[in-house]
């Protein structure tokens, strides 16, 4: 199985929780299936849960570090918050899909 990008995306206020886009996130029409994603600037945290993290709650994703969010479910639910205000932290996000067969 090939994995092309479906798209990418900058969330770039991260001082309250926030997710992915809804028009990035898996629809009939959208067949993404994943999402890696880096905090750049500063460390965040997040929940895939449905839980809102807050800036002591959640997973840490470290400054530079990338992580991987698989599945609709886990992606809309996606949420992320900085942790602890700090340098004003942003996510960068890039969406994949199923392509051809490698």
């Amino acid at each position: 199985m090939i994995y092309v990008v479906m798209g990418r995306e900058t969330i770039p206020d991260v001082s309250a929780a926030i997710g992915f886009t809804a028009s990035f996130l898996p629809s009939a029409e959208r067949r993404t299936i994943y999402a890696l994603v880096q905090a750049v600037g500063g460390t965040v945290r997040f929940c895939i849960d449905g839980t809102t993290p807050t800036a002591t709650k959640g997973v840490r994703l470290t400054e530079d570090s990338t992580m991987e969010v698989w599945g609709a479910e886990a992606m809309r639910d996606f949420l992320c918050i900085e942790n602890i205000v700090q340098s004003d932290p942003t996510v960068e996000v890039i969406y994949f899909g199923r392509g051809g067969l490698a």
